[in-house]
């Protein structure tokens, strides 16, 4: 987890704060919810198949694909 964290985290942030428009803490919350995911399906991850990166850009998308929805579905807020 620390060798993924520290090849894998930087880019990835990088790439999500784009997804994200520029929101630092929603773009930290991706990552670590889409390491969180890496960690719990380790056993199917095979690092000798070559970069994980593609997958975590592909489940780390989808974390934030997943947050737009979750928010158009809600009535919006009012005073």
């Amino acid at each position: 987890m620390r060798a993924l964290y520290r090849d894998h985290a930087g880019p990835l942030l990088g790439f999500v704060l784009h997804l994200v428009g520029g929101d630092r803490q929603r773009a930290e919350d991706v990552v670590q919810e889409t390491l969180l995911r890496a960690w719990r399906h380790a056993d199917q991850l095979d690092p000798n198949a070559g970069s994980l990166r593609p997958w975590l850009v592909t489940v780390a998308r989808r974390i934030v694909i997943d947050g737009h929805r979750r928010a158009a579905a809600r009535p919006p807020e009012t005073d």
